[in-house]
């Protein structure tokens, strides 16, 4: 289902989103990601977000680790919080369409 666009997005806020595959090594399908544009602007249809990964063999300057105690779980959230890569070099617009709620 996706997600209403009036919704209000904060940067730093981690949602479930399904990533189309664009090829190349760039990350797919269905995973968290780090929303990052200002509020402002997520009040439309495109938000600015980075994915993530748990493969932690990819942590490095450019690629943040995240560890899973200060991942801050939302009420709602029934996922398993787990230590993560933010993949700073992978960031894109996406569609709140996208958005897996």
């Amino acid at each position: 289902m996706a997600l209403d666009p009036a919704t209000p997005l904060d940067p730093g806020d981690i949602y479930w989103i399904n990533l189309p595959h664009q090829g190349g090594s760039e990350q797919s399908g269905r995973r968290p990601c780090i929303i990052m544009s200002r509020r402002s602007l997520n009040t439309g249809n495109t938000v600015v977000v980075v994915p993530m990964t748990t493969n932690l063999k990819q942590a490095t300057a450019w690629r943040v680790a995240l560890p899973k105690n200060e991942i801050i779980k939302d009420i709602g959230c029934t996922s398993e919080i787990q230590t993560s890569v933010a993949l700073c070099h992978q960031v894109r617009a996406v569609d709140k369409k996208q958005f897996d709620t």
